[in-house]
């Protein structure tokens, strides 16, 4: 191997990783080329000197880690097509194949906070265009004794609550001295779920929805979190390995349980 061909290696890695650099997905990628290739053939001097190490990495080297990182993100991506096939609006159906495919990568690079990130993001774009679908602000205003006072209980065991779904999705303006309506991005997660909860009468979990929400809220701010939150965040890191399909689980009830997506 000649000088040309190193240099042209090396210009060929530097687009690779520049290529790669800042993209979530790719975090283990950048992991394993630090250990495997950094740290074993810079840092231990007993270990063969740094031009025979490289002689041993050739393009066909670099070629095959780019097609298992394709093949990586092909699987993710038919995964999550086959998830959302019956979704009908395009857009929808694309933002959310999109994040699920980036869920299904960050499970695979163990990254917890982005699972739970992307899987909020998918959750949350399902409520939005539903809710948008029913109209819900004229639906509520129409219907506003009714939806002033809904009871409802996470299941069958727990405690009803009335829900007063007109302050929720309507604001009062003091100067007009009238209630406009609150945007859907400002109405609480909490709010959107039971809501259509209930107008679709389907179920879920609520602890795993919790745990959901919780990671995508205090989960990328863990310096900022009180002693009960770091346990918490602490205590969903510990039990992931057993939990994970209960949050894929809430997913699939969501997905399944709002009929105007499909």
């Amino acid at each position: 191997m000649n000088e040309e061909d190193l240099r042209k290696f090396i210009e060929f890695t530097k687009t690779l990783l520049t290529q790669l650099q800042g993209q979530n997905e790719y975090a283990w990628f950048f992991e394993s080329f630090n250990l495997e290739i950094v740290n074993s053939f810079f840092q231990n001097g007993a270990n063969t000197s740094g031009p025979d190490k490289f002689q041993s990495i050739t393009e066909s080297d670099v070629g095959r880690i780019k097609a298992y990182l394709s093949f990586v993100d092909k699987k993710a991506l038919n995964y999550g097509k086959e998830f959302y096939k019956d979704i009908v609006e395009d857009n929808l159906r694309k933002e959310l194949i999109k994040d699920f495919k980036a869920m299904k990568i960050a499970l695979k690079n163990e990254d917890i906070v982005e699972f739970g990130r992307r899987l909020y993001l998918q959750i949350e774009n399902i409520y939005n265009y539903s809710l948008s679908e029913l109209n819900v602000h004229e639906l509520i205003h129409s219907n506003k004794d009714f939806y002033s006072k809904v009871p409802f209980k996470w299941s069958e065991r727990a405690k009803s609550y009335d829900y007063d779904f007109f302050k929720s999705f309507y604001s009062f303006d003091k100067e007009l001295k009238v209630y406009s309506p609150v945007e859907l991005s400002k109405v609480s997660f909490n709010t959107k779920s039971v809501f259509l909860m209930h107008y679709f009468n389907y179920s879920v979990n609520k602890f795993n929805i919790d745990d959901i929400y919780f990671l995508r809220n205090k989960g990328s701010h863990r310096g900022t979190l009180n002693e009960d939150e770091k346990n918490k965040l602490q205590s969903i890191f510990n039990d992931f390995d057993k939990n994970y399909s209960f949050y894929h689980k809430v997913l699939f009830d969501v997905v399944n349980g709002i009929k105007n997506i499909r």
